[in-house]
């Protein structure tokens, strides 16, 4: 995996989790929109989840495989 693509990840999720946060203060809870902003939310963390723990691993693995 690429740094770009890491980067690029990284950058989605980060737009994602921060737009998600300033609408769930905007809105009220209990609505559809507040219930899909905590959705969007959440699939904003588990992206980052993802992006860095598949950056971990492909640089441990890059370690291991030159040393």
């Amino acid at each position: 995996m690429g740094p770009q693509i890491g980067r690029v990840g990284l950058g989605w999720a980060a737009f994602l989790v921060l737009a998600s946060v300033i609408l769930l203060f905007t809105l009220t809870p209990g609505t559809p929109e507040f219930v899909v902003t905590l959705f969007t939310l959440c699939l904003g963390l588990l992206l980052g989840l993802i992006v860095v723990v598949l950056v971990v691993v492909a640089k441990r693995r890059e370690k291991h495989e030159g040393g």
